[in-house]
């Protein structure tokens, strides 16, 4: 605009002296002077639309600001659609983590429990319903089983024992593991009735009565 202004000024100027020489000499200064007006007017809307004025200052200000509150918010946005992104990553790593280490734990408890009672029979997990499962094999242990479900009133003290023992291990698992772990013992010589089953150290099952 400073640029418009100075050629416009230079041509008013010049156009005005041709006016008043054509004037002088009798010529032509009619076409002169629309040159004359149009310059002038020219030369009047560079000079309004000059930053150097009080109300250009402000509107630019304005605009600057607009633009620099759409850029923040832009960024804004973009920053918070980042976290977002990386919240989900680090949610799914996280689970995953926590996953594999369930896992581990799971398996190694199978095999402590596997190694402690192997001497009476065999231990299994069923990871769908998180039920830890003796089956007893040694045939002694069957055979004492047997007795004390078919007397139970005379082996209350093993009864009690066995029971006891099963809601401290049930304790064990809720302790290493997480609540909802079960530990169950079948009945001699089946492999689906439940002879006793804890879960979080309360029992659920007890067909020993």
């Amino acid at each position: 605009m400073l640029f418009l202004a100075i050629m416009g000024l230079i041509v008013f100027l010049l156009a005005l002296f041709s006016v008043i020489y054509a004037r002088q000499t009798g010529g032509d200064w009619k076409f002169l002077t629309l040159i004359t007006v149009l310059s002038a007017l020219v030369t009047i809307y560079a000079v309004v639309k000059l930053p150097y004025w009080p109300y250009n200052q402000s509107q630019q200000s304005a605009r600057k600001a607009s633009s620099s509150t759409s850029t923040s918010a832009s960024t804004s946005k973009s920053k918070s659609t980042s976290l977002s992104s990386s919240q989900v990553v680090f949610n799914e790593a996280s689970t995953k983590r926590a996953a594999a280490t369930t896992k581990l734990n799971e398996e190694n408890i199978l095999k402590q429990l596997q190694s402690n009672y192997q001497s009476i029979g065999t231990v299994a997990f069923t990871k769908s319903t998180k039920t830890y499962t003796i089956t007893p094999t040694n045939k002694k242990y069957v055979k004492s089983l047997k007795t004390i479900k078919s007397y139970p009133s005379q082996n209350q003290k093993a009864i009690t024992t066995i029971t006891s023992n099963f809601k401290s291990l049930s304790k064990s698992l809720q302790k290493n593991l997480a609540a909802g772990y079960t530990i169950q013992l079948l009945q001699p010589d089946t492999t689906d009735k439940t002879l006793l089953s804890v879960q979080d150290g309360q029992i659920m099952t007890n067909n020993f009565k």
